[in-house]
């Protein structure tokens, strides 16, 4: 061993880190965790709004879908899934409930139809049309469909299209007749025919 290597070293004293000191522009812990539960509660229900908008969007586009009317001047024939359309007659009657308190009839239009073809046919005698009577305001009234016989192709037949409505109304409504939903093609809006009085 030589001289150097046994002489003792000098002791050093090593002074404890300063405190380390706080800087203006950072939050406590505890400050940052309540800033972060606040942005929380704020988060989750802004979440379940944007879904529910979304859902609801959804659901108004499947249930209702948009619809392409085509108008059908008094008179004239309309075309709807592949069948002509044609009103033929209106009438009212005293509903089989009289009420006192409403003033109401029945109104009943004829609607002559003649498919096309045995598609068209099909469509005609399926459960998914649906018929309502609807005023120049937007207000409507639902409608029920009964016919003599099953359609067929390049035969006419006569639909009676029959609804409650108010008494003071039923010589203004106009008669909607709107094709089954299975007709529809992607987005494309679902096609209807609106009589026009």
């Amino acid at each position: 061993m030589t001289a150097a290597e046994t002489r003792p070293q000098p002791i050093v004293q090593v002074e404890p880190d300063p405190e380390p000191e706080e800087r203006p522009g950072r939050l406590r812990p505890l400050d940052r965790r309540i800033l972060q539960a606040i942005a929380l509660i704020c988060a989750v229900p802004a979440f379940l709004v944007l879904q529910w908008v979304d859902e609801t969007n959804g659901i108004q586009k499947n249930l209702k879908p948009p619809e392409k009317v085509t108008s059908v001047q008094p008179g004239q024939i309309g075309e709807l899934i592949g069948a002509q359309w044609k009103e033929i007659g209106r009438q009212q009657t005293p509903p089989l409930v009289k009420n006192d308190s409403n003033d109401v009839v029945d109104l009943r239009v004829g609607v002559a139809v003649r498919p096309r073809d045995a598609a068209s046919a099909k469509s005609v005698g399926s459960y998914g049309i649906v018929y309502r009577f609807v005023d120049g305001e937007g207000r409507e009234w639902s409608a029920m469909a009964t016919s003599p016989g099953v359609p067929r192709a390049g035969v006419a037949m006569r639909v009676i299209v029959k609804g409650t409505v108010p008494r003071a109304k039923a010589d203004s409504l106009e008669l909607v007749i709107q094709a089954p939903k299975t007709s529809r093609k992607g987005e494309d809006p679902l096609p209807s025919l609106r009589f026009e009085r």
